[in-house]
């Protein structure tokens, strides 16, 4: 099951933060779906705020349905 860069994107903080290293969520989100990076480079991710978020992305990243 190929990753949609969108679908990953949803999940995000959308912050554009940079704290992952990229200039962006949407470029995050890119190298997500290719398995270029982890989620655990996304720090915002691990806040309680985007605890539900994360769970859902996970599972998608797992290939379980979300």
């Amino acid at each position: 099951m190929k990753l949609n860069v969108v679908e990953i994107l949803k999940h995000l903080p959308k912050t554009n933060c940079k704290e992952c290293g990229e200039a962006t969520c949407m470029a995050f989100a890119a190298k997500l779906a290719k398995k270029e990076v982890n989620l655990k480079d996304c720090p915002p991710m691990f806040t309680e705020e985007f605890a539900a978020k994360r769970q859902a992305l996970e599972s998608m990243l797992m290939g379980k349905a979300a």
